[in-house]
C-alpha cells in the first residue's frame, strides 16, 4: 500500500524547502516567570584553566515545597561555603550516586560518575515561599568517556566538565542545589575569561566584555528540568526569525556555514509552527561542541565539530533536534510511564523528511529491519519501559517501534485528526509533563474513538507482527498472496488480511 503524505505535512514541508519567505515567523512572547516553580537566581564565575567554578544561588522555594525536611542535592565536589535564610541546614547523606536528570536517561547505573551530598532544610515558613542563599565552590572535571561500546553507534559523554577546550554543565552535574523531580525557572549571570562566551536556555539579556572578562546573562522564565551552561571561545552569529532569534555559536569562524544553519532554522521552525503550534522559546541556537555529540536542549542544540560539517545533517539530525523543543524540551517526559518523545520526534522529523522526498517506505522498511535484526524475546520490552537509547535493541524499540506505532495511529485516525490531536496535546502540556495516557486522551477526544485497546496492544505489549505467506495462487499473469502473522511469542490481534495481485515482470 502506498503511504500518502498527509496534506498538512505536505503544505508545511513544501514551505520549509522553498526559498526563504519575506513574511516573518510570528511567535508569541515568552511567558512570565512561573511563581509556582523552584526559582534560581545565580551568579557563577568559571575558570576553565582550573576546572573550577564559584557560584552564589538565591533559591526561592515556592509555598507548596516549603516544609521541614525538604532536601537539596548538590555535587559532592562542590563545597557549600555559606548559607543564609534557613534556620537549619544539615548534611544527611554523603557521596550518594547521582541519578540522571531531564532527557539524559542513557546511563542509569548503580555506580554513577557524579556523587552527591544531600542536605536537609528545616525552619522554613510553611504555606509561603521561602528564600535562601547558598555559596558553592569547587572543581568539575569529569573527562569525556565512551559509553555503549558494544553498540555500533556508541557515543561519548560527560556529566560535567570545565577545561581549557570548553565548559559543559547540566542537570546531571548537580552544580546547583536541586530538589528531585521539580521543574525550575532561573536567571543566571555567567562570568568567563575574556574572549569566551556562554549559552544557556532562555533569552540572552547580556553579552559583553570588559577588563575582567566576558559576561552573559540568561533568563529562563518558563518551567524547565535543568540548567545548562555551555562555554567556549565562540564566534557568534544570529538572524531574526519573527519574534525568535536564530543563533549559531561556532568554535571556528565560518560565516557561510553559520548562514546555512540560520536559514535552515527559519525554514524548519516555520514548518513545525504550522504543524504543531508556536515555537516555545525566544531563540534556537546551533552550538558547536568539542566532542562529538547530538544533544537537543531547550532552545539550543549541542552538536560535535565533525557532525555539523556533514552536509546531510542540515536536513536530518538538525530538524530532529529542533523538533525536540516541542517534544521533550517543552512537553516533558514522565519516565515512570515511558519515553514517548524520542520515537515521536523520529517520526515527525526523520520519517517526515524521508516521506517528503518520496522515500518514506524505504525509511519504514529500514526501521522494521533494525527491529528484526536486533530485537528478540530476550531484549524486547514494552514502550512504557523505554527510558533512553543505550544499545541497538533499545534504539530499535524506543525509537523505531515507537515511530511505527505513531504511523499506525496516524493511519487509524486519519491525517487531520493526527495533526489536531498532537496540537491539542502540545497546547495542554507545554512546560508540563506529558505521558502516553495524555496522548491517548488527546486522540480519543479529537477522533471520538476508544483507543484504549490500541494503546494496550502496542504501548503495553511486546513484539511486532511476523508476516508469512500462507497461500499463493497464480492465475494468468497475476499472483495472489495471502499473508498471516507467524510470530513465536504471544500473537498480536490481526488488523487485516492483505490480498494483492502484482504483475509478474
Amino acid at each position: 500500500m502506498r503511504h500518502l503524505l498527509f496534506a498538512s505535512f505536505l503544505t508545511v514541508m513544501v514551505s520549509a524547502c522553498a526559498p526563504k519567505s519575506e513574511t516573518p515567523v510570528t511567535t508569541p512572547a515568552v511567558e512570565s516567570i512561573d511563581s509556582g516553580s523552584l526559582h534560581h537566581k545565580i551568579k557563577v564565575d568559571i575558570v576553565p584553566s582550573e576546572h573550577s567554578l564559584e557560584a552564589t544561588d538565591v533559591l526561592t522555594i515556592p509555598a507548596h515545597l516549603s516544609k521541614n525536611g525538604v532536601q537539596l542535592l548538590i555535587n559532592s565536589d562542590l563545597k557549600v561555603e555559606k548559607i543564609d535564610g534557613a534556620a537549619n541546614f544539615k548534611l544527611v547523606a554523603e557521596n550518594k550516586n547521582a541519578g540522571d536528570v531531564g532527557m539524559d536517561r542513557d546511563n542509569e547505573s548503580e555506580d554513577s560518575i557524579v556523587k552527591i551530598n544531600v542536605y536537609e532544610l528545616s525552619g522554613l515558613t510553611e504555606g509561603q515561599s521561602n528564600q535562601i542563599t547558598l555559596s558553592l565552590k569547587g572543581e568539575i572535571n569529569n573527562p569525556v568517556q565512551q559509553i555503549g561500546e558494544e553498540y555500533a553507534r556508541g557515543f561519548s559523554s560527560s556529566p560535567g566538565l570545565i577545561e581549557d577546550r570548553g565548559v559543559y554543565l547540566a542537570g546531571a552535574t548537580y552544580w546547583v542545589p536541586s530538589i528531585e523531580d521539580e521543574l525550575i525557572t532561573y536567571e543566571i549571570d555567567v562570568n568567563l575569561p575574556k574572549g569566551w562566551s556562554s549559552v544557556s536556555q532562555g533569552e540572552r539579556q547580556r553579552n559583553e566584555d570588559d577588563s575582567t572578562g566576558h559576561h552573559d546573562r540568561w533568563s529562563a522564565p518558563t518551567p524547565t528540568e535543568e540548567i545548562y551552561v555551555i562555554g567556549a571561545e565562540f564566534t557568534q552569529y544570529e538572524m531574526p526569525v519573527g519574534n525568535v532569534t536564530a543563533m549559531a555559536y561556532l568554535r571556528t569562524p565560518d560565516e557561510a556555514m553559520a548562514n546555512k544553519y540560520l536559514e535552515t532554522t527559519a525554514q524548519y521552525m516555520e514548518m513545525y509552527r504550522g504543524l504543531l503550534g508556536p515555537y516555545p522559546y525566544t531563540k534556537f541556537a546551533l552550538v558547536e561542541n568539542f566532542w562529538e555529540t547530538g544533544y537537543g536542549m531547550p532552545s539550543f542544540t549541542l552538536l560535535g565539530s565533525q557532525i555539523i560539517r556533514f552536509p546531510f545533517i542540515l536536513h536530518s539530525s538538525y530538524p530532529h533536534e529542533l523538533l525536540h523543543n516541542w517534544w521533550g524540551n517543552s512537553v516533558y517526559i514522565d519516565f515512570d510511564t515511558g519515553n514517548w518523545a524520542e520515537g515521536l520526534t523520529a517520526y515527525m522529523a526523520d520519517h517526515l523528511v524521508a516521506e517528503q522526498r518520496g522515500t518514506g517506505a524505504d525509511y519504514r522498511r529500514s526501521t522494521l529491519q533494525r527491529y528484526t535484526n536486533y530485537v528478540d524475546e530476550t531484549t524486547d520490552f514494552p514502550l512504557r519501559k523505554f527510558l533512553g537509547r543505550t544499545d541497538a535493541p533499545t534504539e530499535a524499540v524506543g525509537y523505531g517501534k515507537t515511530s511505527m506505532v505513531f504511523n499506525m495511529l496516524r493511519e487509524k485516525v486519519g491525517d487531520e485528526n493526527f495533526r489536531r490531536a498532537f496540537q491539542k496535546f502540545y497546547r495542554e502540556h507545554k512546560y508540563k509533563v506529558g505521558n502516553w495516557d495524555d496522548i491517548r486522551a488527546a486522540f480519543e477526544e479529537v477522533s471520538d474513538t476508544d483507543l484504549k485497546p490500541f494503546f494496550t496492544e502496542w504501548v503495553d505489549g511486546v513484539g511486532a507482527p511476523e508476516l508469512a505467506i500462507e497461500k499463493a495462487a497464480q492465475e494468468g499473469d497475476s499472483l495472489t498472496l495471502m499473508l498471516k502473522q507467524n510470530q513465536s511469542h504471544a500473537p498480536l490481534p490481526c488488523r487485516f488480511r492483505s490480498r494483492f495481485t502484482p504483475k509478474i515482470l
